[in-house]
């Protein structure tokens, strides 16, 4: 079965991820922030990781470093809502580390499970 890393320090967005993959056939595991996120990473082997770009600890952007560090060809989709310009400057950065899609929040389900389903496989 596949695993399913969620990193997003918001308990709401992470309820409404878990909601969204409620049908799919994954393991889904949850982290609040980076540091944690790291942890579970690297006790369970994620076919996929999706991180908030902004959290406390660790932001978005070291935690896909530390990711890519331990394993070069992890999945990963980022998600911000951080405003539309500031936003966008941390996704062509996380895009240029190595997050292989990004959503911005406000998206839909359909945009959600699209993009999940397209990096598993």
């Amino acid at each position: 079965m596949k695993k399913i890393l969620i990193i997003d320090d918001d308990p709401k967005m992470r309820d409404l991820l878990k909601h969204y993959l409620k049908k799919e056939q994954a393991t889904i595991l949850f982290a609040p922030d980076g540091e944690e996120g790291i942890q579970l990473f690297a006790d369970h082997e994620i076919d996929l990781v999706i991180l908030d770009i902004f959290m406390p600890n660790m932001d978005g952007i070291q935690t896909i470093i530390e990711i890519k560090q331990k394993k070069t060809d992890s999945k990963i989709i980022v998600i911000s809502g951080g405003g539309e310009h500031t936003g966008l400057e941390y996704i062509k950065q996380a895009k240029a580390l190595g997050a292989k899609e990004a959503l911005v929040k406000p998206f839909t389900k359909a945009d959600f499970l699209k993009t999940v389903h397209g990096m598993m496989s």
